[in-house]
């Protein structure tokens, strides 16, 4: 078995020695013919332009970390649709409207392109490929400019809705005030009370100015409506601060609503590449040298195969 491995490791050798000047032309050949199709006449080369932001004043939901979340707002649809109109990218991608199914081809173009992913730091990492170099650069701070407007756009309808309900809250709680005030009013103003708790110390204390029948009149007074009194005032004292409770987070929604958050801390800024990022010509020039030898290696091999099947049978 091993002399027959050793027997076939050296025919491989003296083949490849006896056909190596074929293999090197056909080698020349494909480095040279591969140099040429990946040259700017056949493939037009592309410029990268990147970025990396990591997710600042973003509250997760659920299980969902802020870079998830912001990865998502990036690769929406709203944003993606933006920048296509921005930059004209149909015609950019010279994608006809008159061209079978157009919109797919413009959103497969814009795919292959733009590459918008989370890192292992937690920052999502925006790429773009295009031919104008000033453009792509362009498309990434379009994108991060976009996906902080939307954000800001959901966080504003979040506190528009919440500052519906805390707005019906106070309403709410204003209109208990008010009645429990009015109804504290009518209680004093039908029991002519100025103060109720004043006058009930004085009388305790024996300070009606000797007047004992109207000393008298009055505790008694007081004592009918005390009770109800007291749980009124209660009951108001309870209700402000409620009141004011509501209106502290009321005050912070408010301010919320008219705040021009960003969401992305840019912290590997985009710019204008002045060397193309693709095609990598000699990557495709030695894949293409390495397969064309591989695949002359294995004609050759064959067709030695044959011969020597032939020669034998004969």
């Amino acid at each position: 078995m091993e002399q027959e491995s050793e027997f076939n490791t050296g025919s491989l050798y003296s083949l490849a020695i006896k056909w190596r000047w074929h293999l090197i032309a056909i080698a020349i050949i494909s480095g040279l013919a591969a140099a040429v199709f990946s040259s700017a006449s056949f493939i037009e080369p592309k410029f990268k332009s990147t970025a990396v932001v990591y997710p600042v004043n973003i509250v997760p939901y659920s299980n969902e970390s802020a870079t998830e979340q912001l990865l998502q707002i990036f690769q929406s649809a709203d944003v993606k649709s933006k920048i296509i109109e921005k930059f004209d990218l149909a015609n950019h991608y010279a994608i006809g409207e008159n061209s079978k199914e157009p919109n797919s081809k413009l959103i497969l173009e814009f795919n292959d392109n733009v590459a918008i992913n989370k890192t292992e730091f937690e920052s999502v990492n925006i790429e773009i490929l295009d031919k104008d170099p000033v453009k792509a650069c362009g498309m990434v701070n379009e994108i991060i400019n976009e996906t902080n407007l939307k954000l800001r756009q959901l966080q504003r309808e979040k506190s528009q809705e919440m500052y519906a309900m805390y707005a019906k809250q106070l309403e709410i709680q204003k209109n208990e005030i008010d009645t429990l005030k009015s109804q504290l009013r009518k209680l004093r103003l039908d029991n002519n009370f100025i103060d109720i708790g004043s006058q009930a110390r004085e009388v305790t204390r024996g300070m009606v100015n000797a007047k004992g029948g109207e000393a008298e009149r009055l505790a008694g007074k007081i004592q009918e409506v005390g009770a109800e009194y007291t749980s009124l005032n209660v009951r108001l004292d309870a209700a402000l601060a409620y009141f004011n409770k509501i209106k502290g987070t009321y005050d912070d929604i408010t301010g919320d609503l008219n705040k021009e958050l960003t969401y992305t801390n840019v912290v590997t800024k985009p710019f204008v590449a002045d060397t193309k990022s693709y095609p990598i010509r000699w990557i495709i020039v030695l894949s293409s040298m390495l397969a064309s030898l591989f695949l002359g290696f294995i004609i050759i091999s064959i067709s030695e195969g044959k011969k020597k099947n032939f020669r034998q049978s004969h």
